[in-house]
């Protein structure tokens, strides 16, 4: 019995057995007529809807056109209830083998418009993206389809001006469109073609920019971003040498957090002997701006936009204005390292460890810092330290302005610069005193441990200690109902000025706030509602702190960050109690990340944003708010909360929580301020 059934199985998968009428609408008793099929020439069902397509716009194609296409029929709806016997016994594949679909989208682009058939295109590209991730789809089936795909007569792409292209190089540049704003510059241009999917859903589009993307990039069709470069146009060359002074003191720093946190890219960046250092040049001109153009296209394939900037990479080249400031120009810097992309995270790095030096912090406190918070060890021995050893005076031309690198000699010390940081950044150029927000910076010499520092506002004393606490150490968190009903809110750009958390680094992701928490540890999570207490006199304006100034005396950029760091822990670890580990992020845990919120409360689409300001001194009733955290804080609103964390002795911390502050302010609860700097000159106002 096992011998006929082996024979009867060899039987049905050897020849053209497979009855497949013309027609599918016909009944089971009606006389039809049709074809014997082997099973390498039907499937089971076609996932992408493509031989469904065909068969619904011409039938007769489907079975009179055999040489076309080797897939010419489906089976699911002839023979329904039949899939076992088809695919196990008769050996009928399931789907469509991933390589047939190149010959399957020629016969779809036979019959039908792009625009009718661009959905099913995705879906066959989705099918391939599967394949080349699962390995489904073989080195050699890519090398076939990018051949095919070159050819003139393999027009099976659809494009946005509802025609059929390949790759061939007569249709130009064939790219897909990931970007709106550069899609608009050059959607005109002759020269371009982009492919069009059809009107895709949300999941569909990000299918297509995770998924599908990676496909595309294997057979040769780029993203138009990957193809568009940035033209500089400047007016003036000025000195130079206090923002390459700046470059050259960053980059050992840039160096040690390239190394230790993308050691692959360093190591092919060393084998390369530097070049890309060895060739860097910053030109610092009176205006910049730039034009976005697509070099392949020749000379005339150019935006007619021309967008100001403050800092712009171009090759080897480092265009940067007087008035740029760090974070900017480091942004660029780590375009050199990343092929082009800018990488937030070492411009927040090397940022942070700036506006260290800005605010007078030693070079101890400085790698205390750098070892302990950002977890970035030394470079080895064997290392040669990147620096900029020529470091013009005065900007003639571009060719002044050329440096060089040798990376068998430099051993300069990390961040030993003679010309940066100035040690008095009233008189540094380029960084103003308005810059620092009217706020002398402290002296470089480091402050004896231990001993209180006086503020110059109400007698307010701030403890400095050089030894900070260590964030591991167990808190005990209380409520602090009063406090949330009487705090100041200072709306300005003053991270890192006093002893709370403040992101002392940008970001260019869209941010967010936080969430909301007041209770101690083992009641229910509640936040302050300042909407239960009374409206009256008592809330108004007259229960805020009266005084005539406000100011933050010296800081210790240190001791401020450390301070911040301890105050988001201990919040982290309390709403962990509340709502357990797998409800709440703690986005700076393993590095500073530069985003507007410091703690994620919930899932995507019911998600708490939650800023911690920390603070040691409990005489001190007001926090810094950037205005980029308080842009968030407007778009979020009841999502946005600002977690109030007071540090005292034995490891007591209070929590106050201010949900939606902008509400809050508007109903007096809590109050802006902005600051002047401490030195003004007169001015007139002409109405």
């Amino acid at each position: 019995m096992a011998t006929s059934r082996h024979k009867i199985t060899e039987e049905l998968h050897s020849g053209s057995c497979v009855f497949v009428p013309y027609a599918s609408d016909s009944s089971p008793e009606d006389v039809v007529p049709g074809m014997f099929l082997s099973p390498e020439e039907i499937c089971w069902h076609d996932p992408t809807g493509c031989l469904d397509q065909i068969k619904e716009i011409n039938p007769q194609c489907s079975l009179t056109e055999v040489t076309h296409c080797p897939l010419k029929k489906t089976l699911s709806n002839i023979y329904p209830g039949l899939r076992d016997f088809f695919i196990d016994g008769c050996g009928v594949h399931e789907t469509p083998p991933l390589s047939s679909y190149l010959q399957i989208l020629l016969q779809l682009s036979t019959v039908t418009l792009p625009s009718q058939a661009a959905n099913a295109v995705f879906q066959v590209f989705l099918k391939w993206s599967d394949g080349l991730k699962s390995g489904l789809l073989s080195p050699e089936d890519i090398i076939y389809l990018k051949e095919h795909l070159m050819k003139l007569n393999c027009a099976v792409l659809p494009t946005e001006y509802d025609k059929w292209i390949s790759l061939h190089p007569s249709f130009g540049l064939v790219c897909w469109s990931d970007n709106l704003k550069l899609w608009k510059q050059f959607k005109h241009f002759d020269k371009i073609e982009f492919l069009y999917f059809g009107k895709l859903s949300e999941d569909e589009k990000q299918i297509l920019q995770t998924k599908v993307s990676v496909l595309m990039q294997t057979i040769g069709i780029p993203a138009l971003s990957d193809v568009v470069t940035r033209e500089a146009i400047y007016d003036g060359l000025v000195d130079s040498s206090f923002k390459a002074s700046l470059v050259g003191w960053a980059l050992p720093y840039a160096q040690r957090y390239f190394c230790s946190v993308h050691p692959d890219k360093y190591v092919k960046l060393k084998q390369s002997g530097f070049d890309l250092l060895n060739r860097l040049q910053v030109v610092v001109v009176e205006k910049l701006y730039y034009r976005n153009v697509i070099k392949s296209c020749g000379d005339s394939c150019a935006s007619k936009k021309r967008i100001e900037c403050s800092c712009l990479l171009q090759d080897n080249v480092l265009y940067t204005t007087q008035e740029s400031d760090s974070h900017a120009l480091f942004m660029e810097l780590s375009r050199l390292l990343f092929d082009g992309t800018p990488d937030l995270h070492l411009a927040n790095f090397l940022h942070m460890i700036t506006t260290m030096a800005e605010s007078g912090s030693t070079e101890e406190q400085t790698e205390f810092f750098i070892l302990n918070s950002q977890k970035i060890p030394k470079l080895s021995n064997e290392e040669s330290v990147w620096s900029l050893p020529s470091i013009p005076s005065q900007t003639k031309n571009d060719d002044s302005l050329q440096t060089s690198f040798d990376s068998t000699k430099s051993k300069k010390k990390a961040g030993n610069n003679s010309n940066w940081p100035p040690v008095d950044w009233k008189t540094a150029p380029g960084f103003s005193y308005a810059r620092l927000n009217g706020f002398k910076t402290q002296a470089t010499a480091a402050q004896p441990s231990g001993s209180p520092r006086k503020d110059d506002s109400e007698g307010t004393v701030m403890e400095t200690d050089n030894v900070p606490i260590s964030i591991e150490d167990d808190w005990t968190v209380e409520d602090d109902y009063a406090a949330a009903s009487k705090a100041l809110v200072l709306s300005a750009n003053l991270e890192n000025q006093s002893g709370n958390a403040c992101n002392s680094t940008y970001s260019d992701q869209s941010g967010h706030a936080p969430n909301h928490t007041v209770s101690t540890m083992h009641v229910d999570f509640d936040p302050v509602d300042l909407d239960l207490v009374s409206d009256g006199p008592e809330l108004g304006a007259s229960n805020f702190s009266s005084r005539d100034h406000l100011r933050f005396g010296n800081p210790n950029a240190a001791q401020a960050m450390q301070t911040g760091r301890i105050g988001e822990s201990v919040a982290f670890k309390y709403i962990i109690g509340k709502f357990g580990g797998t409800a709440v992020k703690w986005v700076n845990e393993d590095f500073e990340t530069g985003l507007p919120y410091d703690i994620i409360v919930g899932e995507e689409n019911s998600r708490e944003y939650i800023e911690v300001k920390a603070t040691k001194s409990r005489t001190k009733d007001w926090f810094n708010i950037s205005t980029r955290e308080w842009q968030f804080a407007v778009e979020k609103g009841e999502s946005y909360s600002i977690a109030h964390v007071l540090l005292g002795k034995n490891n007591v911390a209070r929590v106050s929580v201010f949900k939606n502050p902008v509400k809050l302010c508007s109903l007096g609860k809590l109050q802006l301020v902005v600051m002047m700097p401490r030195q003004q000159k007169e001015f007139s106002v002409v109405s």
